[in-house]
């Protein structure tokens, strides 16, 4: 058994002996309230943390940039001559206001599978019973895993056989604004040779998987105008232009029955998988029959292609729209204004402001007079179609080759860290994770190794995370901790 083998060996057995400990510790981080926009809570997470840290022996710190959540920095130091791995989570979760839970969200409960409600000191612990709370798997559960490792490996009078570095954010479900930021501030501190992103889920089958990309993010709001109040839909509704049909109309424009974006220009950059990544494509485990079964889907879009092959391409979502009441709120009215929200993720390759800029074209070419700010009525009477656009590009995704001698190592260390169950390797995430500043600032190759059940209810109500996830993320640190020697 070498020193990695030895050290996930002693992880398992930490969450066998101590996991109670382990889940205690962890209920006492998700009791803290920790919704972004709310900045004395997330600087007491903040604070919370760098004492959980260094109680490990991890030198860390928070830094804080004037009124935003603060970043916990940590470092365990092993020798200059090592390589060094970094590690990023987020602490922040997202709002729970209107959500109907059937917990409170920041009194962590333990679900056992039949439902009943589960004594938090109970002995010993199911893998299956869940623990409910905000951010339980999105995205505290890697801050506790890491500690948790280092207790492991404490105990089992392991070395970790790599530097560390760690970064925890608290602004990551606000978009992340002030990250690229922090990371050009500490640069030099926060050099590594990979960084792992603890962050999202397993495969959709419940197999572990490490993800070797992501896409980027843009969002656009389009508002069209009508009239300038409100009209009787009866005297007015068959002569006044409606503006949620005009913005209905105009958003069919854009797709094909299939899905296919057909706004010019869009798909014009869209790289096809490398032959590495067709095999690994080929190798995921079959998952989308069930997936569409248990969404009550008959045909997705795509005209056949499969969900990651799908990822290769932008996507353009209608988020919402805003055109008056619906349902037994409704009035009788021609509304004055309606708004889509959509959000375009974004493969490597595609600049935010590129397709954004596509975005605005198509409607200019369909006879809209596109304007950034509130129209006037002189303005609205002097243009048939009049849509106000607000942008928000984010940033653009990327790519790590699989094949790379890091990827394969963090994929092992995965691997062992399953303890004999397979580990997905996934060419990319559908969603989007700010990676790419770590790239572009830092200049390193970064993989996310996500360790929540895929079935969390991640932003929704009810978050949870499956406790046997958990202890697989404990065992995933110890072997990330233990990486063999690597060169990127």
């Amino acid at each position: 058994m070498d020193h990695q083998q030895r050290a996930v060996a002693a992880a398992s057995e930490h969450c066998a002996k101590s996991g109670s400990l382990v889940v205690g510790e962890f209920l006492e981080l998700l009791r803290l309230p920790n919704v972004s926009a709310d900045l004395a809570d997330v600087e007491a997470v903040a604070a919370h943390i760098v004492t959980m840290l260094s109680e490990r022996g991890v030198e860390a710190r928070t830094e804080q940039q004037p009124g935003v959540a603060p970043v916990v920095i940590g470092h365990r130091r092993v020798g200059d001559h090592l390589p060094t791995i970094g590690i990023y989570a987020h602490y922040d979760g997202q709002p729970v206001v209107g959500q109907d839970w059937h917990t409170l969200p920041f009194e962590p409960t333990i679900v056992a599978t039949d439902g009943a409600i589960v004594d938090p000191a109970a002995v010993p612990i199911d893998p299956d019973w869940r623990i409910y709370a905000r951010s339980s798997s999105d995205d505290k559960a890697p801050v506790q895993a890491l500690v948790s490792a280092l207790d492991a490996l404490h105990d089992a009078s392991l070395e970790p056989t790599v530097n560390v570095v760690v970064l925890f954010e608290g602004q990551e479900e606000a978009g992340s604004p002030d990250l690229e930021s922090y990371l050009t501030t500490y640069a030099d501190e926060l050099k590594a040779d990979v960084w792992l992103i603890c962050d999202g889920p397993f495969h959709q089958t419940g197999q572990p998987q490490v993800i070797f990309g992501v896409r980027g993010i843009a969002q656009i709001d389009i508002t069209v105008y009508g009239p300038t109040r409100p009209l009787h839909s009866g005297h007015y509704g068959n002569w006044i232009p409606n503006p949620s049909w005009t913005l209905v109309n105009l958003l069919a424009t854009m797709r094909d029955a299939t899905g296919r974006i057909t706004i010019d220009g869009f798909l014009d950059r869209v790289v096809q998988p490398t032959d590495t990544e067709h095999e690994a494509i080929a190798a995921l485990p079959e998952y989308e029959d069930a997936l569409l079964a248990d969404l009550a889907v008959r045909t997705p879009e795509g005209a056949g292609a499969s969900l990651v092959e799908r990822m290769y391409e932008p996507s353009l979502n209608l988020r919402g729209l805003d055109g008056g009441e619906a349902g037994p709120g409704a009035a009788n009215v021609l509304p004055t204004k309606a708004t889509a929200s959509l959000d375009i993720r974004l493969p490597p390759g595609h600049d935010p402001d590129e397709m954004l800029d596509l975005v605005e074209e198509h409607l200019r070419s369909q006879g809209v007079f596109v304007i950034h700010d509130e129209p006037s009525p002189a303005l609205l009477a002097s243009h048939d179609v009049v849509a106000r656009v607000v942008r928000d590009p984010h940033y653009t995704g990327m790519r790590v080759p699989i094949d790379a001698p890091i990827s394969q190592r963090v994929l092992g260390a995965a691997t062992v860290a399953a303890e004999g169950d397979d580990v997905a390797a996934v060419p990319t995430l559908g969603g989007s994770v700010p990676i790419v500043h770590f790239a572009e600032v830092l200049g390193v190759p970064t993989i996310i190794t996500p360790m929540a059940n895929h079935d969390n209810n991640q932003h929704a109500a009810n978050e949870n995370i499956r406790i046997g996830n958990l202890f697989y993320g404990v065992r995933m640190m110890a072997a990330m901790l233990t990486i063999p020697g690597f060169e990127t």
